[in-house]
């Protein structure tokens, strides 16, 4: 069972795995019913619930009227019994219906709203195992408790058990009762919420953090509460002592199955700025960056050899959230620590190895630092954009040899795939590249987003197109991609090496270069995809106003079709603020586009 399969299992319930027999009761219930309502011996009262104690979700008749009667016996003995019957008859689907009545879980809150005492530590307990099992999947159960007032009582006597290391079964068993309760949705995780479950489950991740070994099953209990309310309030911002507490349990636990909650947790929180920031400061990317770092090295001396499904699937939920923190403006400064940041230098070190699994999170890395003219620049004269254009050209033509070797035509397939917005906005964000169907097109993009990143200012165009190498090679490439995310970033970084000021010239030789791909361009122009069909027409305006009449036969020649007419009108009509020359000829080079089609169809 994957670690996630096995956090959903543990969120339906601490004893799911029971909860999943269905039996009906016999019609013979009235009859044992009527048996034990007749036995007066208190001896062998106490021998036949344990006979329902031990047969639990496999005893055959409904009880239901003799447990409800003997809930309210003064003899302390006979109602710790029957609470245990109720608690694991309730494992059962339909028994588990029968007993959610207030008539029996009104008594069972009462009982655990007293003080607790040494006599009635064991009733306390099995009181909550009872609640804990009426409430999983069943919302009659959740609203009784949430109608009578069992959010309050419940977290009273969580808080009566923090410290107490004799009521550490009642704390993990009240805690567990409070997950199942959240698990029903958003009205009973807020309910737990308002009674202030958060702090105190704070408190229990604090003080399981200190000890020399944790108890995981706190700890996992304390954190799928977190989680459910995540889930249920993915809007809420946890205060940062919250996210500071499951960061230090993510660097002081040894287990995978906590380290995935702290994870998930934290990755759900970063989408808020304020935690982006805090991740940064306090070291928790840097943490990540270590912890991957020697997943690789034990990878690289063959210690782990093979694939690790559990192994994997932690490292990717860390890499997801190194690149999800980074994206934060300032967090991605933090890190940076003007080029001398260990983040920084970290995704340095995985990009100059230019293969291994840790790849694509360096280049998304690479591309959020360079969101800063002063980092790219510093960042070009270190040669990193020569290092992701090494990378690109490995991974371009091993991709090419791939479909070769497969029998596909290269350059003629259709892109398949949802589509990509455009947008100002140019952080690169883990799940852009998500859905590919191999891991060269995954790093194509990577390294594609940081090259137009790195190409924004103006000197930084400069070197790159006097180095001679840049556009040769992406004009190369623009054929052969056959994936929407690759083409979207590709037309991009060409664009914005053609938007270089103060190198018209070298600007204009590009220029004819990318005219020869043409056919390309207006491909994806055409092709319905929201990033490469918004950015083909944003290229091709570019060439306009390079190359003014030069271009225009050229794209007469290469530009066709309904689609790249719609695609280049849509976007003359969207775009006042072009230039009257280049406007002027794009909407000659549509109207033409547009004659020629009438022509055609006569």
């Amino acid at each position: 069972m994957s670690l996630r399969s096995r956090g959903l299992a543990m969120r339906k319930g601490y004893e799911a795995k029971k909860w999943t027999h269905r039996t009906s009761p016999k019609n013979s219930t009235s009859v044992e019913a009527l048996n034990i309502q007749s036995i007066t011996n208190i001896c062998e009262l106490k021998d036949k619930l344990k006979e329902i104690i031990s047969a639990g979700k496999n005893y055959e008749h409904d009880v239901s009227s003799c447990l409800k009667a003997l809930l309210s016996r003064s003899d302390q003995d006979i109602v710790l019994s029957c609470v245990q019957a109720i608690s694991e008859l309730a494992k059962c689907d339909i028994k588990r219906e029968t007993y959610a009545h207030k008539e029996f879980i009104d008594p069972l809150l009462n009982i655990v709203s007293k003080e607790i005492s040494a006599e009635s530590v064991e009733l306390v307990k099995q009181c909550c195992r009872a609640l804990g099992n009426l409430c999983c999947d069943c919302d009659a159960a959740r609203n009784i408790i949430l109608d009578n007032n069992g959010p309050a009582t419940l977290m009273k006597l969580l808080t009566k058990t923090l410290g107490d290391d004799k009521l550490a079964e009642i704390r993990l068993l009240t805690s567990k009762t409070l997950l199942n309760f959240a698990i029903g949705g958003k009205q009973f995780s807020e309910s737990i919420v308002n009674e202030g479950v958060i702090d105190v489950q704070h408190k229990i991740l604090l003080r399981e953090s200190l000890k020399e070994v944790m108890n995981d099953e706190e700890v996992t209990t304390a954190l799928l509460i977190l989680s459910v309310i995540n889930d249920n309030t993915p809007e809420l911002l946890f205060e940062p002592h919250i996210n500071k507490i499951v960061l230090e349990v993510l660097q002081e636990t040894s287990s995978m199955a906590v380290s995935e909650l702290c994870l998930e947790h934290l990755l759900t929180q970063a989408e808020h700025e304020e935690v982006k920031s805090l991740l940064a400061r306090e070291g928790g990317v840097q943490l990540l960056c270590a912890r991957l770092e020697g997943l690789r090295a034990r990878r690289a001396t063959g210690e782990l050899a093979g694939p690790h499904a559990e192994l994997d699937a932690l490292a990717k939920l860390a890499c997801d959230l190194i690149v999800i923190v980074l994206t934060g403006d300032e967090a991605m400064r933090a890190l940076y620590g003007e080029g001398a940041g260990a983040v920084y230098l970290q995704a340095v070190r995985w990009l100059e190895a230019g293969e291994g699994e840790l790849l694509p999170t360096a280049l998304l890395a690479i591309g959020n630092f360079a969101r800063d003219d002063r980092y790219c620049i510093q960042m070009m004269e270190n040669n990193i954009y020569d290092k992701l254009l090494d990378i690109f050209e490995k991974y371009y033509e091993r991709a090419v040899g791939e479909a070769v070797g497969a029998g596909d035509s290269v350059g003629a397939g259709e892109a398949v795939g949802a589509g990509e917005e455009e947008g100002a906005d140019e952080a690169v964000g883990a799940g852009e590249a998500e859905g590919e169907s191999a891991g060269a097109e995954r790093v194509q993009h990577g390294a594609l987003a940081a090259l137009r990143n790195l190409a924004v200012p103006a000197q930084n165009k400069v070197r790159a197109l006097r180095g001679g190498r840049a556009v040769p090679l992406l004009v190369r490439a623009l054929p052969a991609v056959r994936h929407h995310h690759v083409a979207y970033k590709l037309l991009a970084a060409l664009r914005m090496l053609l938007d270089g000021a103060g190198c018209a010239e070298e600007a204009r030789g590009a220029a004819r270069q990318v005219v020869g791909a043409l056919g390309a361009v207006a491909r994806w122009a055409g092709a319905g995809h929201a990033g490469a069909a918004g950015e083909a027409p944003r290229l091709v305006a570019r060439l306009v106003g390079l190359l003014g009449a030069e271009a225009t036969p050229a794209l007469l020649g290469a530009l066709g079709g309904a689609e790249v007419r719609g695609a280049l009108g849509r976007f003359v009509g969207a775009r006042p603020d072009l230039a009257g020359e280049v406007s002027r000829r794009l909407e000659a080079v549509v109207a033409t586009i547009s004659d020629e089609a009438e022509d055609g169809v006569q």
